[in-house]
């Protein structure tokens, strides 16, 4: 039997398979970093090691040297400094600006960073031209609660729905100035009140000159470049590129613990320091941390082995999996006695959509373990199945169907797609017969073969027959799938497919502790006076699992609708 398979060949074919998802995860600036007091856990290395860390104090909690005033070459004074210029920065930036306030914005990269992208929104526009009804929060949210466990923040939760129709009308007329169409994107067929229901709520963005057949999904560089220009051109913001933020200044001090955080210290593209002051507030929007090993190990020592921290740091890096920043804003929040969030931490993993699935769902057909046995209820969102996949042996499973379950398993919906765009069933063939979308998918003209060829036991056939006992009987005894997914594997339903899969990490989401409106907050739950954080850096948003179910949730309310509130809030002065 052939357990070993190359993880590195299924990680290759999850990272194709998920560009979709990371797309719609709508990844936006931010990243986290842990506090002294937090180091009485257990926590594990890349090796697998567990690491006593009740006396251990994590390198990435120690402050660097602070930076002298001689060191200083340049100070640039405004009314608000933001740091990043992913989604959450330039609509902190953009909403500022809007508002009266004089803006800096500092970022490593050397442009505007942006990832997939599905933008949620509860209600729009465009919803309304496309008939789709605004979402209900009353049974969904409740619904959300428990998925989370109460592990977050809802306030965070009801002032995104509250703010967010404005929020994304907002963005989707900046776009359409600049010739940049809006629509939704599909989503997976469950009825309102199911658990896994997925409100259709994700705009993407296109333009006309573009295949608009599968790239909605990865259409947020449209709108990100066009809000760069946005805010330099039109807004006067004064946007510096290149240039490296090292730490914050509090009370006066590098790094200080005390008073108010008014200042960042950076470096710029000759390598020199420069203090850019911020008389009303420091926003901090810098990514994630999914590339810094000790802060997974910290944090997330469950997704360690899907990371790659041989690869260099990129400040401009798009669609990716396996690592994406180093959590420097996280760490600064620290420094200067910033908390870490209460809440577990959050991961977002890619999920098993093979082609014709519905989108942001598991394969909702057989899947088994490397020991050829069905261990889960297929039909669950991407997010669950990968977390429940991450439980075994080396990560993977294997998916097994035969072509019957073309015309039977429809309407065939796919990421990337907008809302009411289906497949046929000659296209769903098609793709699984050239595995157009590079799953490794291995075709038999019997399940045997299939099964040989995904290096499974001969004793997987008796997997798929009971399978099939019970697709004949309409009913799962064993995990209790609801009928209509249920579609036989029986010897006359060929040909037949197979693909393995394991999850991929697309980001960590969460860090430092955040109120509603955003402050940094301390181990008393304290404001820090002048200081924000937007984005994926907003703590106590998520628990555990990111699941899918509001698909574009991290950027519709993350880095769009909360930032938009922020620039307005800090404007009003009710924030001082």
């Amino acid at each position: 039997m052939k357990k070993d398979l190359d993880r590195r060949t299924f990680l290759k074919g999850a990272t194709i398979a998920s560009a979709g998802v990371v797309a719609a995860s709508a990844l936006a600036a931010c990243s986290p970093s842990t506090s002294a007091e937090e180091t009485t856990e257990t926590a594990a290395t890349s090796s697998g090691e567990a690491v006593n860390t009740a006396s251990q104090q994590w390198s990435f909690e120690i402050p660097p040297e602070a930076i002298s005033d001689d060191q200083i070459t340049e100070t640039v004074e405004s009314e608000v400094v933001i740091i990043g210029c992913g989604m959450a920065g330039m609509c902190a930036a953009a909403s500022c600006a809007e508002n009266g306030l004089g803006v800096t914005l500092i970022t490593a990269s050397d442009g505007p960073v942006s990832r997939g992208g599905s933008n949620n929104g509860v209600y729009s526009t465009v919803m309304e031209e496309m008939g789709l009804p605004r979402m209900d929060p009353t049974w969904f949210y409740r619904m959300q609660y428990a998925a989370n466990g109460g592990n977050f923040k809802p306030e965070l939760w009801y002032k995104f729905y509250n703010n967010s129709e404005e929020a994304i009308n907002w963005i989707i007329q900046i776009a359409a100035k600049a010739g940049i169409k809006t629509t939704i994107e599909s989503g997976p067929v469950y009825e309102e009140g199911d658990p896994m229901y997925t409100p259709a709520a994700a705009h993407a963005f296109y333009v006309d000159d573009e295949e608009l057949h599968g790239a909605i999904g990865s259409g947020e560089g449209y709108i990100a470049e066009e809000m760069a220009r946005y805010i330099q051109e039109d807004l006067g913001v004064d946007v510096r590129f290149g240039v490296h933020a090292e730490m914050l200044v509090r009370g006066g001090t590098p790094n200080g613990k005390e008073g108010r955080v008014d200042a960042v210290i950076a470096t710029n593209a000759d390598g020199d320091y420069v203090k850019f002051v911020g008389s009303k507030a420091v926003i901090l929007g810098t990514g994630d941390y999914s590339h810094n090993e000790e802060m997974m190990a910290r944090y997330c020592p469950e997704a360690l082995e899907l990371c790659d921290f041989t690869t260099d740091i990129d400040y401009n890096i798009g669609i990716s999996m396996g690592g994406l920043m180093p959590g420097e804003g996280q760490q600064m929040e620290l420094w200067v006695g910033a908390a870490w969030q209460k809440a577990p931490n959050n991961i977002m993993l890619g999920r098993p959509n093979l082609p014709g699935d519905q989108p942001y769902t598991s394969h909702t057909g057989l899947m088994v373990d490397e020991d050829g046995r069905r261990f889960m209820n297929e039909d669950v969102l991407g997010g669950l199945a990968c977390a429940t996949i991450m439980h075994l042996p080396n990560r993977t499973c294997y998916s097994i169907w035969g072509q019957n379950r073309a015309e039977a398993g429809g309407p065939w919906g796919a990421i990337n797609y907008a809302q009411g765009e289906y497949f046929t069933t000659e296209e769903v063939i098609d793709r699984w017969d050239n595995d157009l979308d590079g799953f490794g998918i291995v075709k038999g003209d019997t399940r045997e073969e299939v099964i040989e060829a995904l290096g499974l036991p001969p004793e997987t056939i008796d997997t798929i027959n009971r399978y099939n006992e019970m697709c004949e009987k309409g009913e799962d005894t064993d995990f209790y799938k609801s009928p209509d997914k249920l579609i036989s594997i029986g010897e006359d339903d060929g040909p037949f497919y197979g693909a393995p899969f394991s999850p991929g990490l697309l980001t960590s989401l969460g860090g430092c502790r955040s109120d509603v409106h955003l402050r940094v907050l301390d181990a008393n739950d304290e404001p820090i006076e002048g200081l924000y954080h937007v984005g994926c850096m907003i703590g106590d948003f998520y628990s555990a699992t990111y699941t899918y179910a509001m698909e574009g949730m991290n950027y519709g309310a993350c880095c769009i609708t909360l930032p938009y509130c922020l620039g307005k809030e800090l404007a009003s002065g009710e924030l001082d």
